[in-house]
């Protein structure tokens, strides 16, 4: 292509086109040549500014120094040989102390401030002095000037005026001390002296003090050429390429750096999302590695079991020194597919029912690395479905109820029929007639607590009716009577007068029962019952007493919850105390518990009649 180009042109359009690229060319390495001797001039500069101003920082720092030794030696005089730095006590004109032996002359403005800094030489050396006026006594000290500016400086020469008028130090005497040492506009500039371009920064040191600081432009160059050789042009378009391609590895590295943490903090926001869903279940989440090792469990896990660490995940979870012996991991490892089991007190810090779930956690290669493990708790579920049973047999033990009551209520009929005949046939002081009233005494009882059982199996149809409350008592009595008997329960029914109300006798039957039924389960071994009444301001109270085991503080403001019981599985359904709510609540009554825990409860029936 370019030679066909070539060819198509004549020599003096590829004249002018060369001459044309020469002209860019040489443009662009003007323009480059002088950026390269600003950006040059700015480093020199601003190396120069680095410099000085760590000598002003030092010196500064060794004026509070000898502030503070002159201060200590006013304060005590007597430690002065000690004192390693140059020290002189003036008094009345005279020298009174001094710790050094070189011949030295005091200045006529020691005596016209109380306080001020000087330069000055001893013995061929500078120094940097502090004086301090007392009384009529001058506390001088003196710091090595040359040491101080020989740790501060590397390349650069320094010459330090004062009031602009009189140079008191120079490292290095230069023909244009005199030229430079009136600027004041200025505190960087450049000078040329004896063919040599000098790179110049000056600063205010201490009221009247300038410090300047001076080098040659050639001393700050390095990379491709030596420190007496001009830096030429070929070396600033190498290093302009050098710079672009640094310019393009840095653009590379900062998008690489950007690409990274975008992805970064997408999967910080996918994490924390993850986390905030996990979190949120109220269901037991937790890792597990190969070898068993709990690797991370959610905050439903770390309340459940408080002090929850990385372990054993049979140890720290289920609280047992060897795997479950339902334990479905290794299948899950071997089958790559999840499984459940249904398990009560899986949790080493709960009681209840629990449905755990094991599910494969896979890799980029489809293999197991981890598996998931849920720990859902079901205790809810089961004690529905308990109480479903349960009512089933209720409603079952209702029918029966009825069907025995009436088909024990037919002969009983007969048999008071019958002995109620007979005894119009003996004499009312006979023996016969004794064993007749026995009979007939003993069958209106079998037939009260018949009617009491058909009372109790027809509790759900709502017939109020007026009725002694102490017939409900007696009912429950009968019927817990083998259970009181055998626990050695004493039972103190001090209802003697009776006490009307109108309500379901099946239903008060029923408050009574259940009431009764707590109590016996309370009490261990030979306890008491007391049934008591009270009346106030026209309104009566049936207090129902025991001294079981009571009830813990945190539990007494749930027992009329549906479902809530502290007895073992099996052995209560949560229902008895809330039905028995319920029933008072709906005739209008109210009920109370008052329980100390380890003592006994009471439970007040308010009867608002």
């Amino acid at each position: 292509m370019i030679k066909q180009l070539y060819k198509r042109l004549n020599p003096f359009e590829i004249f002018l086109i060369l001459s044309l690229l020469l002209v860019l060319l040489i443009t662009l390495l003007i323009y480059i040549d002088k950026k390269s001797s600003e950006k040059l001039n700015f480093y020199v500069f601003k190396t120069q500014e680095k410099s000085i101003l760590r000598l002003i920082t030092a010196m500064e720092e060794e004026l509070a120094n000898l502030n503070l030794l002159l201060n200590r030696t006013i304060q005590d005089e007597t430690n002065i040989s000690k004192i390693t730095d140059k020290l002189i006590i003036i008094s009345n004109n005279k020298t009174i102390l001094k710790n050094f032996s070189e011949q030295y002359e005091i200045h006529e403005s020691f005596f016209q401030k109380s306080e001020d800094i000087f330069i000055d030489n001893i013995a061929d050396v500078d120094y940097l002095g502090l004086y301090i006026k007392r009384d009529d006594k001058i506390y001088i000290a003196f710091s090595n000037l040359e040491k101080i500016i020989s740790e501060n400086l590397f390349s650069e020469n320094i010459f330090i005026t004062y009031k602009s008028d009189r140079i008191v130090y120079a490292s290095e005497y230069k023909d244009f001390f005199n030229k430079v040492k009136d600027v004041k506009s200025k505190s960087q500039f450049s000078i040329i002296s004896n063919e040599e371009k000098f790179a110049i920064t000056s600063a205010s040191f201490y009221r009247d003090y300038k410090i300047f600081i001076y080098a040659p432009f050639k001393y700050y160059y390095t990379g491709f050429t030596d420190k007496d050789v001009k830096i030429g042009l070929s070396a600033f378009i190498l290093g302009t390429i050098i710079l672009v391609l640094l310019f393009l590895i840095k653009n590379s590295i900062n998008r690489f750096i950007y690409e990274k943490e975008k992805f970064e903090k997408l999967f910080q926001l996918e994490h924390e999302k993850f986390q905030r869903i996990v979190e949120s279940i109220e269901e037991g989440v937790a890792l597990i590695d190969r070898n068993y090792n709990l690797i991370w469990a959610n905050s439903y896990l770390i309340r459940k079991i408080p002090g929850i660490k990385s372990g054993l995940c049979f140890l720290e979870i289920t609280g047992k020194g060897s795997k479950c012996e339902f334990c479905m991991f290794e299948k899950v490892f071997e089958q790559k597919s999840s499984f459940s089991i249904s398990t009560t007190n899986f949790l080493k810090e709960s009681k209840g029912h629990f449905e755990v779930v094991w599910a494969p956690l896979f890799d980029e290669k489809g293999e197991v690395t981890a598996c998931v493990e849920l720990i859902r708790d079901i205790s809810k579920i089961k004690d529905l479905e308990a109480q479903l049973i349960q009512s089933e047999k209720l409603s079952a033990l209702g029918l029966l109820a009825g069907g025995v009551a009436h088909e024990i209520n037919n002969p009983l009929v007969g048999i008071l029929n019958i002995s109620q005949l007979l005894a119009r046939r003996f004499d009312k002081n006979s023996k016969e007639m004794q064993m007749l009233n026995v009979i007939i005494e003993a069958g209106k009882e079998t037939k009260n607590i018949v009617q009491n059982l058909l009372d109790y199996a027809r509790q759900g149809i709502e017939k109020h009716e007026e009725f002694d409350i102490r017939e409900s008592i007696e009912f429950a009595t009968k019927i817990f009577g083998s259970r009181l008997k055998a626990k050695k329960i004493t039972l103190e029914n001090r209802l003697s007068q009776q006490i009307k109300v109108k309500a379901s006798k099946g239903k008060i039957h029923q408050v009574f029962l259940n009431l009764m039924s707590n109590a016996i389960d309370a009490i261990t071994d030979n306890g008491v019952i007391t049934i008591d009444s009270l009346e106030k301001d026209g309104i009566k109270t049936i207090i129902f007493k025991d001294n079981g085991t009571g009830i813990k503080p945190e539990h007494i403001d749930k027992i009329f919850d549906p479902f809530f019981t502290t007895k073992d599985i099996g052995k209560g359904t949560g229902l008895g105390l809330a039905v028995i709510s319920g029933i008072i609540h709906d005739i209008g009554w109210d009920i109370k518990v008052y329980s100390k825990f380890g003592e006994g409860t009471e439970f007040h029936i308010i009867i608002n009649q």
